[in-house]
């Protein structure tokens, strides 16, 4: 009798990327089904969470009259002379303050001296029905707790978040934006802000015009010493030496002389203008900023914005149903290339799955 021959099975076809995108298009109602999941959370999430509402406010700080000043000692520093003797009595460094720089008011801004102020800042109540009723910030924010030193801390890392600010040293603006839920209040607590860093202004540059002026009293003092003296030096020097024309030696001493006394005097009549300006300042000097765009409350919210909200979801429900019914092809071709192994694997899944009976112990008669 002749040897059968066993036929061998043919061999299956490799998972090509055609057949993956065959198996993928097999498993639509899969993919269909998790994009609208996709869009049906996005809608519910939007209509369950409450709105978020942002305003933009930008200002500039302005120069005050002391930066000013210290303008006109740079301008008198073109002398050698008499930078030197500025420098010396401590008039070179009035100028420049750090304060009028944007990127301070960006500090300032977040600070928690200014965010603790706009916590207690009363503003009206958008919960309440009558326009009429006022609240304090932090009784305003939902914040989950009871006890008040807790609650302005839970309310300065809400505000801190709530806010983002951003200062350009080349235009000199900072600007500031905020979000909230409710539009008013959003557009209230942006203005306020503005008011505190103006308060700010009002409180520490006037502070400072009152120790400049008291400074610019001690110098002015200084130089009309210094300008006494050089007089009085030239006119004993003119007095010994009548006849100092004719000598170059003491053409040469007059001169140096009559310099000194001319750089005395005009460094005097500077300090005199300044500490007459630094008066003024006290009580003149508010070193208001420059509002650029104020809030108002929006009509529209910043967040849900549907015209982003639902592409991305149907986005983000196309890739995970996608990915799904990708894998389910791979596994379903794995399974039909080794059936075994996939059955041990499908075996081992069910025993995990499977409530595990705890060992009986034998009661001894």
């Amino acid at each position: 009798m002749p040897d059968v021959v066993p036929i061998a099975e043919p061999s299956p076809e490799p998972l090509t990327l055609a057949r993956w995108t065959a198996g993928v298009l097999n498993r639509w109602r899969s993919v269909l089904i998790w994009t609208v999941a996709a869009i049906v959370l996005a809608v519910v999430a939007s209509l369950v969470l409450p709105p978020t509402y942002r305003v933009t406010v930008s200002f500039a700080p302005n120069p005050s009259s002391s930066s000013k000043l210290g303008g006109a000692i740079s301008s008198l520093g073109a002398s050698g002379a008499l930078s030197g003797l500025a420098s010396g009595m401590g008039l070179g460094s009035v100028g420049g303050e750090p304060t009028e720089s944007p990127a301070f008011y960006g500090e300032l801004i977040q600070s928690r001296e200014l965010l603790t102020r706009l916590l207690l800042t009363k503003f009206q109540d958008p919960r309440a029905g009558k326009s009429g009723d006022s609240a304090r910030l932090v009784d305003i924010m939902k914040l989950r707790s009871t006890d008040p030193r807790r609650r302005i801390e839970l309310g300065l890392k809400s505000l801190a978040k709530s806010m983002v600010v951003s200062s350009d040293p080349r235009t000199n603006l900072v600007k500031v934006i905020v979000s909230d839920q409710y539009p008013t209040l959003v557009a209230g607590e942006a203005n306020a802000a503005l008011a505190l860093v103006n308060q700010f202004n009002l409180e520490q540059r006037t502070s400072r015009a009152r120790a400049k002026r008291i400074y610019m009293q001690s110098r002015m003092a200084d130089a009309k010493n210094d300008l006494t003296t050089a007089q009085a030096r030239h006119r004993d020097f003119l007095t010994r030496n009548r006849q100092w024309q004719t000598s170059p030696t003491l053409s040469s001493d007059e001169e140096t002389l009559r310099r000194n006394e001319d750089v005395a005097a005009d460094l005097y009549l500077s300090v005199e203008k300044q500490f007459e300006e630094a008066r003024l300042d006290e009580f003149n000097d508010a070193a208001l900023i420059t509002v650029v765009d104020s809030a108002v409350a929006p009509v529209k919210p910043y967040w849900p914005r549907y015209s982003l909200l639902l592409p991305g979801a149907l986005l983000f429900g196309l890739f995970v149903g996608v990915m799904i019914a990708g894998v389910s092809t791979v596994y379903a071709d794995w399974s039909r290339r080794d059936p075994a192994a996939a059955q041990q694997l499908r075996a081992a899944i069910l025993r995990r799955k499977a409530p595990q009976k705890a060992p009986t112990v034998a009661r001894r008669a």
